[in-house]
C-alpha cells in the first residue's frame, strides 16, 4: 500500500510539472494482484538532455553558469577580510554551518581566573566560615528546591551564584575539590601530601563539617558539607549492594564447604585404597565407644536416681559404690597394690643375701674394704664410668630407682638461703622429644634473685644432681659459672635463666615423673666498689651456697603409661615393651609342656655354633658391625647395663643401637626383622621375628634412616676363663622397595637386608 501512493503521488507532481519527463515502470505489489504504475524520478542526464523549463539549448545553459560564477565573485568580493571573533579564521558566508559563540555548560566553561597556591590566603575567621557553611546549607538545601518548585529561574539563577561566591569565598572548598580528584584518580602521594597540607594552612574543615571522617578519607564529600541525607534511591542502592554482598559471601563459603567435603573423601578413598577396612573400623570403634559414653551416662544416673531415692527412704545413702566405673577403678587399684606388694616380696627375697651381706658389712667395714670385687663389679663400674662420660655419680634415692615415690611430685621448687632466692619451673619439649626412641627432653627455667638490701653478689659456679626413674645412681653436672657466665647481682637483682635435660628414659606404671633434680650455686659477696670476683675468690670457689629445691620432670599425660589391664599382671616389671630378645628362664624351659600344640614351634630355635657352645670362640671378637646388602646400610653398636645386671644371679643387660640406612634410589619400607642368639655354653639359638620394627614399619627415602635402641636381658653363666663374649647375635630385615608414589609396593616378595654378625661383651674383659 506504501508503494501505491507513493507512485500516485509521484504521478500528481508529474502532470503540475511540464518540464519534467518521468519514466513511467510496472511493479507487482506484494498486497495486490494487479500492477501498479508508479513514477521514477529523472536522473541527471535525463534532465540534461531533455531540457528544464523549456530552456533546449545547450549554450543558453553555459551562459547562465558563467552569469552565476559572476554574480558569484562579487559577492565574494564583498566578504574579504571577515574573520571569526572567536576561532580568527575567515568567515564564509555560505557555510551551512557558520560559527557561532558557544553557550556555556558543565563541559565547555569559560575561562575562570584561578589563584596561585601560594598566594591562598584564608581572610574568614572560624565562626564567619561556619556561618558561610549555614548558609550554603540553607540554600542548597531549601532556596534552590523551593525556587525550582516555583519555577523562578532568575531567583534559581541568583541564588546559585550567591552559593557560588560563597564557595569561591572560603579556599578551603576548591582544595578540597582538587584533594578529592587526586585521591579518587590515584595520584601520587606527594601531590595528595602537598594538597592536605594546604587544605590545613586554610583552617581544615569548616565549622560543623566532621573533622574526624574528613581526616579518615582524606577529604569531605558532597553530604557532609551540606548534610544531605540518603535519599530513597540510594537506600535502596546500598540495600541491593549489601544483600549482593551477602550472597556473594555464602556463595564462596558453600564453595569452600564442598572443596573441603571433596578433599575429604578424596582423602577418604585414597585411605580405604591404601588400607581397605581401616576406616570402617575406626568408625565402627567410634560408634561403639559413643555408645558406650551414653550407656554409661544413663547408668549414671539411674545410679543417682537410686540413691537418691535410697536416701529419702533410709535417711541416709547406702555403703555401695557411687557407680560401677568407680567400683571398677577401686578394684583396679586393689590390683595393683596387691602385684606392687608381690614385687617388693620377689625383690626383697632376691636381695635377701645382699642384705645379709650388707648387714656383715655395716658391723666390719673393713672387712668390706678388703673383701676382692668380682668382675661382674669391675665390669659394673667401668660401664658406669663410661656412661657417664666421666662424670661423678652417687647413689640414688630408692624411691625413684623403684618409681614409688615417697615426696611430693612437683614439677617446680623454691628456696631461700641466705640472701639468694633460687626458683624452678620446669615443662616438657615435644618437640625435642622422641619417645619411640626414649629419648624425652624438659626445660627447665631457674630465677634467683638477689634479697640482700646492700650487698652484691657474684655467682661462680653450680652443682646438679638427677637420677631417672628406675635408676639406681644419680648424675652429676658440675661446673664454673652459670651458662658460660659469671653473672654479678645488685641489691634487689633477677638473673634468670632457661636450659634442657635430654633424658634417656622408659615411664614406668608406678609413677608419672621422668627424673628428680636437686642442686646448689655457689657464690661470693663483692666488697663495696669491688666489679668482680677477685683471682683469690675464683680460686676458692665461692664462700658460699645457695640451695636449688628439689624438683620433677613430669611426664606429659600421652608418654605415660597406660592405666593398669589385667593382662599385664604376670609381666615383669622389668622387662622392655620392645625388647627384641629376652632370655627365658631355665626353670620355665624344664617345666615346659610336652604337648606338641604348646610346644615350641620348630623355627623358634636353630641348632647353635659349636664354638658358642664350648666357649671356644674361633671368630674375630667385636661388639659391632656394619653390613651393606641391596644397598640398605645396617650398623649395629653395642653397650653393656650394669644398672639392670647382677651377676650373682647371672643377670647381664646389654643394650644395641641399630642404624638403618637406604641407599637406593627409591623409597623403602621396612616390613619385618629376624635375629638368632645363642649365649654362651647353650647348644641353640633362639629365633625372634615378627612384622615392623620397634612395632612400626617406617618409610625411609633415598638417603633416609631409621635408628633405634633395644635392649637384650640375658640370664647367662659367662665362661670369663675362656671368653668374655657372653652372646652373639646376627640377622636380617625384610623391606619393600616403594613405587614414584612412595606408597605401592613395587614387589610382592620383599627383599632382606643382613644385620652383620655380633657379640655381647662383658666390658670389663676386653
Amino acid at each position: 500500500m506504501r508503494t501505491a501512493a507513493f507512485a500516485y503521488f509521484l504521478f500528481l507532481a508529474s502532470e503540475n510539472a511540464e518540464a519534467f519527463v518521468p519514466t513511467i515502470s510496472s511493479v507487482i505489489s506484494p498486497f495486490s494482484s494487479s500492477a501498479v504504475t508508479y513514477v521514477r524520478p529523472p536522473s541527471y542526464l535525463e534532465l540534461s538532455s531533455s531540457g528544464f523549463l523549456g530552456m533546449d539549448d545547450d549554450e543558453d545553459e553555459d551562459d547562465e553558469d558563467e552569469d552565476d560564477d559572476e554574480d558569484d565573485d562579487v559577492r565574494l568580493s564583498s566578504y574579504t577580510g571577515a574573520k571569526s571573533p572567536f576561532t580568527g579564521l575567515k568567515m564564509d558566508p555560505f557555510d551551512p554551518n557558520p560559527l557561532i559563540k558557544p553557550r556555556p555548560s558543565r563541559l565547555f566553561r569559560e575561562e575562570e581566573k584561578t589563584i596561585p597556591d601560594d598566594q591562598l590566603v584564608q581572610t574568614m575567621s572560624a565562626d564567619e566560615r561556619g556561618e558561610n557553611v549555614n548558609v550554603m546549607r540553607q540554600i542548597r538545601k531549601n532556596d534552590l528546591p523551593d525556587l525550582r518548585r516555583r519555577k523562578d529561574h532568575a531567583g534559581w539563577v541568583e541564588a546559585n551564584n550567591d552559593l557560588k561566591r560563597r564557595l569561591a569565598k572560603d579556599p578551603w572548598f576548591g582544595v578540597n575539590d582538587r584533594l578529592r580528584d587526586a585521591i579518587q584518580l590515584g595520584a601520587d602521594q606527594e601531590k595528595i601530601d602537598y594538597l592536605k597540607n594546604l587544605a590545613k594552612k586554610l583552617g581544615g574543615p569548616p565549622p560543623g563539617i566532621d573533622a574526624e571522617a574528613v581526616e579518615k578519607r582524606g577529604y569531605a564529600v558532597h553530604t557532609e558539607i551540606y548534610k544531605i541525607g540518603l535519599s530513597p534511591n540510594r537506600s535502596m542502592s546500598l540495600l541491593d549492594r549489601q544483600i549482593r554482598e551477602d550472597r556473594v559471601a555464602r556463595g564462596r563459603a558453600m564453595m569452600a564447604e564442598r572443596r573441603k567435603n571433596l578433599e575429604q573423601q578424596q582423602r577418604q578413598y585414597e585411605e580405604d585404597m591404601r588400607n581397605p577396612g581401616v576406616r570402617e573400623d575406626r568408625e565402627a570403634k567410634a560408634r561403639r565407644e559413643r555408645t558406650m559414653r551414653r550407656l554409661m551416662d544413663e547408668l549414671e544416673e539411674d545410679n543417682k536416681k537410686k540413691q537418691e531415692r535410697a536416701k529419702e527412704i533410709l535417711g541416709k545413702l547406702p555403703e555401695t559404690p557411687e557407680s560401677r566405673v568407680k567400683a571398677m577403678e577401686k578394684a583396679l587399684q586393689e590390683a595393683r597394690d596387691e602385684v606392687k606388694k608381690i614385687r617388693r616380696q620377689q625383690l626383697g627375697k632376691s636381695l635377701s643375701s645382699r642384705s645379709e651381706d650388707d648387714d656383715d658389712d655395716d658391723d666390719d667395714d673393713d672387712e668390706e674394704d678388703k673383701r676382692p670385687k668380682t668382675g661382674a663389679d669391675r665390669a659394673r663400674e667401668a660401664a658406669v664410668s663410661e656412661a657417664s662420660g666421666g662424670r661423678p655419680r652417687l647413689p640414688g634415692d630408692t624411691d625413684v630407682t623403684r618409681g614409688e615415690l615417697t615426696i611430693p611430685v612437683e614439677s617446680s621448687s623454691k628456696t631461700t638461703t641466705g640472701p639468694l632466692s633460687v626458683e624452678v619451673t620446669s615443662s616438657y619439649n615435644h618437640e625435642q622429644s622422641d619417645p619411640p626412641m626414649r629419648k624425652h627432653c624438659f626445660q627447665y627455667t631457674i630465677r634467683i634473685t638477689n634479697n640482700s638490701p646492700t650487698d652484691t653478689i657474684q655467682l661462680l659456679g653450680r652443682r646438679f644432681e638427677i637420677q631417672t626413674v628406675g635408676s639406681s645412681m644419680k648424675d652429676v653436672v658440675q661446673g664454673e659459672g652459670v651458662t658460660g657466665r659469671t653473672p654479678i647481682l645488685a641489691p634487689g637483682e633477677v638473673f634468670e635463666y632457661t636450659s634442657t635435660a635430654p633424658l634417656s628414659v622408659r615411664p614406668l606404671g608406678t609413677t608419672i615423673i621422668a627424673a628428680r633434680m636437686r642442686g646448689e650455686y655457689r657464690y661470693v659477696t663483692l666488697a663495696p666498689g669491688q666489679t668482680t670476683a677477685s683471682e683469690e675468690q675464683l680460686k676458692s670457689k665461692g664462700e658460699a651456697t645457695a640451695e636449688l629445691g628439689t624438683f620433677h620432670f613430669i611426664f606429659p599425660q600421652d608418654q605415660r603409661v597406660q592405666p593398669f589391664r589385667v593382662e599385664d599382671e604376670e609381666e615383669d616389671d622389668e622387662d622392655d615393651d620392645d625388647d627384641d630378645y629376652s632370655e627365658p628362664p631355665k626353670a620355665a624351659a624344664k617345666s615346659a609342656p610336652a604337648n606338641p600344640s604348646t610346644a615350641a614351634t620348630p623355627s623358634s630355635t636353630l641348632p647353635g655354633d659349636e664354638d658358642m657352645k664350648t666357649g671356644l670362640i674361633k671368630v674375630k671378637l667385636n661388639d659391632s658391625s656394619e653390613e651393606v646388602t641391596d644397598n640398605v646400610r645396617v650398623e649395629v653398636t653395642t653397650s653393656y647395663r650394669p644398672e639392670r645386671s647382677d651377676d650373682r644371679q647371672d643377670k647381664h643387660c646389654f643394650a644395641y643401637n641399630i642404624r638403618i640406612t637406604n641407599e637406593n634410589s627409591r623409597s623403602i619400607q621396612l616390613v619385618s626383622r629376624r635375629f638368632e642368639i645363642q649365649t654362651v655354653g647353650s647348644p641353640h639359638k633362639d629365633v625372634v621375628q615378627g612384622p615392623g620394627v620397634t612395632g612400626r614399619q617406617p618409610t625411609l627415602k633415598p638417603g633416609e634412616s631409621f635408628e633405634y635402641t633395644s635392649t637384650a636381658p640375658l640370664s647367662v653363666k659367662p665362661m670369663l676363663d675362656l671368653t668374655p663374649v657372653v652372646a652373639r647375635m646376627q640377622g636380617e630385615y625384610n623391606f619393600v622397595l616403594l613405587s614414584d608414589d612412595g606408597t605401592t609396593p613395587m614387589s610382592s616378595n620383599p627383599l632382606k637386608a643382613k644385620l652383620a654378625m655380633f657379640h655381647f661383651i662383658l666390658p670389663a674383659m676386653t
